[in-house]
């Protein structure tokens, strides 16, 4: 990568809608990030039965099981190969999360260039296991995470093309939660990529996160922030993500070189500024 890959996170704030999920990947490009993400899951597969039937309030107000909530908010199979179909169409890369073995199946069956594992995720061996067997690209965020737990999923996926990713797993994350000075960090321990996924609600953290050595930035999109759900309050919108991009390439250029020399652009001011000293000789 020749710059920061900038990915917009739909997650599940397409409402399980595929109108909206493409509403999003249109707009999400307009706002000129790289790539744009989503979720993957069976949700039978992700939760324990007690989770699964826990009674929760949908975002129509109706009382469901959490199981039946989590269902809707899925895209169906053909619905995901639709979506793929659309991000050809428009140009800006699709790719998702997978929960569950049968998720990563499916997405890479679908054409996939590159599978995230979730947070969540990080200590589900088998899966890594799975994914790791691929060849396919990996992002590994590390939220909710030891460094050992790390350790752990790094030397599962030692032989792929790997970046992780900061994150803490809080939604919408403060300030002082974020632990950006985690980056170089990691870059040092396992010698590879590593980035940042953001929950935060701010626009100006992410270009930070670049100037010390992210070469990824993940944030979660959102059309309107006072849409029903759980994850529009961490999400930024369009305006915001538009902003993001716009500080991250701003830092990418005022970062340069790291030579020290005499730019072209300083010689005038050294023809007048130095003028003095040099004619004293």
């Amino acid at each position: 990568m020749d710059r920061t890959l900038i990915i917009a996170e739909i997650g599940i704030n397409h409402q399980g809608d595929i109108n909206i999920f493409k509403k999003m990947m249109l707009s999400a490009k307009q706002c000129g990030v790289d790539a744009v993400k989503s979720q993957k899951r069976v949700p039978r597969l992700c939760y324990t039965d007690e989770q699964y039937n826990a009674p929760r309030v949908d975002i129509d107000g109706i009382t469901k099981s959490y199981g039946e909530c989590k269902e809707a908010l899925e895209l169906s199979d053909d619905e995901w190969i639709e979506a793929m179909a659309y991000s050809d169409e428009i140009g800006i890369p699709l790719f998702a999360s997978a929960w569950d073995i049968e998720s990563a199946k499916f997405v890479r069956d679908i054409g996939t260039q590159v599978i995230k594992i979730s947070s969540a995720n990080l200590i589900d061996r088998p899966l890594l296991e799975e994914v790791a067997s691929y060849g396919l690209p990996i992002i590994l965020s590390t939220g909710m995470s030891t460094i050992e737990d790390v350790d752990t999923a790094v030397d599962i996926l030692k032989n792929t093309d790997l970046t992780l990713m900061q994150c803490t797993s809080c939604y919408p994350c403060k300030n002082e939660d974020i632990n950006l000075r985690v980056i170089p960090e990691l870059i040092k321990r396992y010698k590879l990529p590593v980035g940042f996924s953001g929950h935060h609600t701010g626009v100006a953290l992410d270009a930070v996160a670049v100037a010390i050595g992210a070469c990824m930035i993940e944030r979660h999109f959102s059309l309107d922030r006072s849409m029903k759900g759980t994850d529009h309050a961490a999400s930024l919108e369009p305006v915001g993500m538009e902003r993001v991009v716009k500080y991250i390439r701003a830092v990418e250029s005022a970062l340069g070189s790291s030579d020290k020399i005499v730019l072209d652009c300083e010689i005038g001011s050294i023809e007048k500024l130095r003028a003095y000293i040099n004619k004293r000789g």
